[in-house]
Order: structure tokens, then C-alpha cells, then sequence
């Protein structure tokens, strides 16, 4: 017998139902006591979350919403890459008992003798012992190029007596206040940008079609970029494209606001937080 094709549908109905129209499953609601168990469930998950992260707990800090009230410190970024500290150190007038003190108890020497201490060649476990206890204790670590050189206690004390700059010698100058009044010179140089209609220039630029570009990594984060108009179109506001010239740069823009708080910090991007850098 020939079934026709509407008569052949409405037969096979609920094959094709299961097919094509699945009905909607429903969504079972947890009880109380499931829910109260979830809950307890929770804090082992995240515990056993945090195991799996490689760096040490001691070095890691967790994300602090306070870092954003601090002040943007400029002399720490642009010592990034070219001085060998980027934090200021001011040594304490007891800094000398305080290193001796510690060097004593670390090292088992009597305190008038602990002075004339000399690490032995090839065992560096209780130099870097020492030195780890004063870092924690000033906030001050020598640099890779200086523990070689720190041979006896008294290399650390003079180490730990010596104050550290992150400026250089033009900046010094430039902050100078006793030099002379016919002396001027520009710590940070003048640059050229439209929205500063304040200025002599008025926004309106002599090379027009040019400049605007940063081009070091460092000196993004402090100078401004804009981006120039080259065309004629461009001077049209409906035409000119205002977008910013630096949007795909390669960090993450509020990961680099939250390092330039924390200059003496390292954002790792596997854990999602910032490790304490040693110097």
C-alpha cells in the first residue's frame, strides 16, 4: 500500500519529535541539604585550587584594591632597565648594630668578633641566609653583581650603610635648588600634544602629518601618544578615526597600572598575581 508523504509524517510523529524537537529537560532544583553541602564542599575546591600554584606563598600577594590610592612613582619606572635599583634606600643610623646583631645570631660568633667573619669559599648557605634575614628585616637586597664582591661581614655592613639613588647624576642636577638662576635645565622634555590648547603652541603643531609616536616600552607608560593627522579627510571629525594608537599594545592595560603601583612587584600571568621581585 503507498503512504503518502503527509500521512507518512503524521505516523513517524514522534520519531521525528525525538529528533528534531526535543522537548526542553527540566532543571531540578537542589534541596536544602544539598545546597548546605555544596556549600561546605567549596572551601576544600579552593584550597586544593591553590595548591596547584608554583610559586612560594611568602612571595605572593594577593590582589590589594589599595594599590590604586598610591602614587604613581616615576623615578622607579624609568629606572627600569638602565640603574641598578629602582627603589630609593635610606640607611637608619643603627643600621651597623642591627646588621652585626643579625650576622651574630645567624653565623654563632660573638658580637666583637663577627666583623672580621669571612664567608668560606664555594659555601655561599650562610651568606645567603644572612642576607636573606637583613632583606626582610631593611627591605634591601643586593644586586647579582654585588654578592660577589661581599666577602665578609663588613662588606655587608658597608653595603647596608650605603644609601641608594634610583635617579641619575642630570636628574640630581636638574632637582638641584642651589644652582645657579642662569642655569635651566629640563628634567623631562617638552612634547608636543592637540588636546594641550593651553600651551604656546595653542594644539596646533609645525609638522603636522608626523610625530606622536612613543617608541620605548618604559616611556609609554609616562608620555602620551596621539595620533596624527596625515590626510586631508582627516580633519574632518566625521572621517578622522580617534581611536588610540597604543589599544593593541602587548600588556594589559590595567595589569600595567596595577605593576606601576608596585614597582617592586612582577604580575604573573599563570597565577594572576603579583610575585615580589628580589634585587
Amino acid at each position: 500500500m503507498y503512504r503518502s508523504v503527509p500521512r507518512l509524517v503524521r505516523s513517524q510523529n514522534n520519531f521525528l519529535k525525538g529528533i528534531f524537537g526535543k522537548e526542553k529537560e527540566t532543571v531540578k532544583q537542589l534541596t536544602v541539604e544539598e545546597q548546605e553541602r555544596l556549600r561546605k564542599t567549596l572551601p576544600s575546591i579552593r584550597a586544593r585550587e591553590s595548591t596547584q600554584v608554583n610559586a612560594p606563598a611568602e612571595a605572593v600577594s594577593e590582589f590589594d584594591v589599595a594599590m590604586f590610592d598610591k602614587r604613581l612613582d616615576t623615578d622607579a619606572i624609568r629606572a627600569r632597565g638602565f640603574l641598578k635599583y629602582t627603589q630609593n634606600y635610606t640607611p637608619s643610623n643603627n643600621v651597623k648594630d642591627q646588621v652585626l646583631e643579625t650576622a651574630s645570631t645567624c653565623l654563632g660568633v660573638k658580637a666583637d668578633s663577627v666583623s672580621q667573619y669571612k664567608f668560606a669559599d664555594g659555601d655561599n648557605s650562610l651568606k645567603f641566609e644572612l642576607l636573606t634575614r637583613l632583606g626582610k628585616s631593611i627591605k634591601h637586597w643586593p644586586t647579582n653583581g654585588t654578592l660577589v664582591h661581599l666577602e665578609t661581614v663588613a662588606d655587608i655592613v658597608q653595603f647596608y650603610q650605603t644609601p641608594v639613588k634610583n635617579v641619575t647624576k642630570y636628574t640630581e642636577l636638574a632637582r638641584d635648588e642651589t644652582k645657579p638662576k642662569n642655569v635651566s635645565i629640563l628634567e623631562q622634555a617638552v612634547r608636543f600634544h592637540p588636546e594641550d590648547t593651553h600651551m604656546y603652541h595653542g594644539g596646533v603643531t609645525a609638522f603636522p602629518g608626523s610625530g606622536g609616536e612613543v617608541i620605548s616600552l618604559r616611556h609609554k607608560r609616562l608620555l602620551r601618544q596621539f595620533q596624527p593627522k596625515k590626510e586631508w579627510f582627516d580633519y574632518d571629525d566625521q572621517t578622522f578615526d580617534y581611536s588610540r594608537p597604543d589599544k593593541n599594545m602587548p600588556w594589559d592595560p590595567e595589569v600595567a597600572n596595577q605593576m606601576d603601583k608596585y614597582t617592586d612587584k612582577r604580575y604573573n600571568l599563570k597565577t594572576k598575581q603579583f610575585t615580589r621581585i628580589r634585587q
